[in-house]
């Protein structure tokens, strides 16, 4: 809303320059240069001054005809960010490992294959090392077999009280511990494996009944994820650990990587993205939409880079009475003389004493400027020719306009040949000098087509 405003307010100006002094062939602009404010009043201006007002020079503008090196990577870690926030992309390899998450006596549950280390305090002829069977027993001395997994070393010291108390075989209560010696790692490594994230996010490891589908997860909540499902094979809670190889730099984004050149349309093509506008934006602009654009290509947050292999340069419209009214390169016509000049100079209608610079500076501000192009022509006053920059708008009025309707046929309707009804970006227009030309379109309130550039629609 602020950006129609702001063009509003232009046209507005631009109107007040011509009509608040008088568009009649008696009316003069004074000597010097006159910058017109909100309200239409006047206030000489100098040089200096102009530029002060107008800021730094503005950033350059993409247009068609330059050619792009456009690149895609996973968004750099920023301050306060962990490396865990990653986010699993299809075609990723990692590298997953289990080990056990705990051998505490009372939560360890003992499997096949862990070696226990059982012994009596009072009766130490009867200590011994079993191996757990597959079938899940051990053979305890004197008593035979006893049940030992998924049985914590405590609940098994408790078994084996119960039964050598109930065989008789030691006097009074038995004093027994049971330790884990040695915990079977081969069913961990069972189940660890290097393996690359499949097109439908999933994975698949051996012993676990079940595709994981761990794409755009998190390591940590994918860790989560295979923990709970291990869990349920290994009869205790594992630790895993997840080394990610990301696989994008070479896989997805890469194939929207390269040069592209903006076409007559104002628009580029990248791979998975579709057409992109680019004509009208600055580099930092256009890096901006083309990371909006590529959100949900994948899981995490992508980076654009911009980089102009070759640029069209810079341009400017000179328009009215002057005798081949167009577009024209900002390198050879630098200020408002030379740009009517390199337009084939006057006619015998040009109101030489009152042209017209239009402009808008860096934060999107609107600003007019009357100058007296005679003097500087006729008597040397070089202070009078403004300097151009990129798409400022230089006209020359007619002697005999004095009706704002009849101004807006003639100069806006002529100088701008579009459709009033839909608002356009001169900045596009400038390139290609399209008469069926739409480009980030704005409809204005005031009803006369801008000619100022859209900065931030």
């Amino acid at each position: 809303m602020k950006t129609v405003q702001a063009l509003g307010l232009c046209c507005s100006l631009l109107a007040l320059a011509l009509f608040g002094a008088g568009c009649a062939t008696s009316g003069a602009a004074g000597d010097g240069i006159i910058m017109v404010g909100e309200n239409g009043e006047d206030k000489p201006v100098t040089p200096s001054e102009v530029d002060g007002v107008s800021g730094l020079d503005r950033p350059y503008y993409v247009q068609v005809g330059d050619v792009l090196d456009v690149s895609f990577a996973i968004r750099a870690m920023r301050a306060g960010e962990v490396p865990w926030d990653y986010r699993i992309e299809v075609g990723d390899s990692m590298e997953i490992a289990f080990t056990p998450g705990t051998l505490e006596p009372g939560t360890y549950k003992i499997q096949t294959g862990d070696v226990l280390g059982i012994s009596f305090l009072d009766n130490w002829q009867l200590n011994v090392t079993r191996t757990v069977r597959p079938d899940g027993m051990i053979s305890a001395p004197e008593v035979g077999d006893v049940l030992a997994r998924n049985r914590s070393a405590l609940e098994l010291r408790d078994d084996l009280k119960r039964v050598y108390t109930e065989s008789g075989i030691i006097e009074g209560e038995p004093r027994i511990t049971v330790n884990v010696d040695f915990v079977n790692l081969d069913r961990y490594g069972d189940i660890s494996r290097d393996v690359v994230v499949r097109p439908d996010g999933g994975i698949r490891l051996p012993g676990i009944p079940v595709d994981m589908r761990i794409g755009g997860m998190t390591i940590t909540e994918a860790s989560d994820l295979l923990q709970g499902e291990a869990a349920k094979i290994l009869n205790n809670n594992p630790q895993v650990g997840i080394l990610v190889f990301p696989a994008v730099a070479t896989n997805v984004l890469a194939e929207m990587n390269g040069p592209v050149q903006v076409r007559p349309d104002g628009r580029v093509s990248i791979n998975r993205l579709g057409e992109v506008q680019a004509a009208g934006f600055s580099v930092d602009e256009l890096q901006h939409v083309l990371a909006k654009t590529s959100e949900g290509i994948i899981h995490n947050p992508v980076e654009p880079s911009v980089d102009i292999l070759k640029a069209t340069g810079g341009r400017i419209y000179v328009g009215g009475e002057v005798k081949t009214p167009g577009v024209y390169p900002l390198e050879g016509a630098p200020s408002a003389i030379q740009a009517v000049l390199t337009a084939n100079g006057f006619n015998n209608d040009s109101r030489l004493n009152n042209v017209i610079v239009m402009r808008r500076n860096p934060n999107g501000k609107p600003y007019v400027f009357k100058t007296n192009l005679r003097v500087a022509l006729t008597e040397g006053h070089t202070e009078n020719d403004i300097l151009l920059r990129p798409f400022d708008v230089v006209y020359v009025p007619k002697k005999t306009v004095s009706k704002l309707n009849l101004f807006v046929e003639q100069y806006i309707d002529k100088m701008v040949p579009f459709d009033n009804s839909l608002g356009v970006n001169a900045q596009y227009y400038l390139n290609e000098q399209q008469v069926d030309t739409r480009s980030r379109n704005i409809n204005f309130s005031t009803g006369i087509t801008g000619i100022m550039d859209v900065l931030n629609p």
